[in-house]
């Protein structure tokens, strides 16, 4: 199983110019992750979950998870 940390990942987008990446960012601090592929075949995983959107606390700050319209994991938000 590959780990990477929400830090790790803070690094390497501010590396790449995202200043937004970094939590005491003058510009604000948004980071998403995004698990959808355009290129993939999707299919219908979770009725429940298709075009659902979760929200909660975290260390981070808000979280919010939103599925597809096949009820696929498509990005988590950090804000």
């Amino acid at each position: 199983m590959a780990k990477i940390h929400i830090s790790e990942i803070q690094e390497i987008l501010a590396q790449k110019g995202a200043e937004d990446a970094k939590p005491n960012s003058n510009s604000g601090y948004f980071l998403e992750i995004r698990f959808d592929d355009p290129q993939l075949d999707a299919k219908v995983v979770d009725e429940e979950l298709q075009n659902q959107t979760i929200t909660a606390d975290c260390p981070y700050g808000m979280v919010t998870i939103q599925f597809d319209k096949y009820g696929q994991l498509k990005s988590i938000d950090l804000s």
